[in-house]
């Protein structure tokens, strides 16, 4: 008779214990991405692409390669699944390919005017004679 009442009062503990696990649903506490979108792998390398593009402007025909690839990928990206990540290769690759066309214009420009005042110098143009 003892062993019924210790068992009765155990399920009656259990039940009143205000920690105890109910049932319903348990969110999981590792997955705190329910509703948000997941990164488009296209979009990251896109914005990679544009981060490269942009830290080798000085080659101008690397960076203006990977800057166009990362255009097209970003471009891409936007098109099957907007995001920030999308949009920011997006810029980071065209501000890579301007920044680097414009040096190598500036480079051609400044290459031929140093060989005019070179030759210039050759013949003796500056010099006071």
């Amino acid at each position: 008779m003892d062993n019924n009442y210790n068992n009765d009062n155990n399920q009656q503990n259990m039940s009143t214990d205000p920690y105890a696990q109910g049932g319903g649903y348990v969110q999981d506490p590792y997955n705190n991405m329910n509703g948000a979108p997941k990164p488009n792998g296209m979009a990251i390398a896109s914005l990679v692409l544009g981060i490269l593009s942009l830290v080798l402007c000085c080659f101008s025909l690397i960076a203006i390669i990977l800057g166009v690839i990362g255009l097209v990928l970003g471009l891409k990206a936007k098109k099957d699944n907007p995001s920030g990540l999308a949009t920011a290769g997006v810029v980071l690759s065209i501000i890579g390919v301007a920044l680097a066309a414009g040096l190598w214009i500036f480079s051609v420009v400044a290459g031929e005017s140093l060989k005019e005042w070179a030759e210039s110098l050759q013949d003796g143009a500056l010099f006071i004679k």
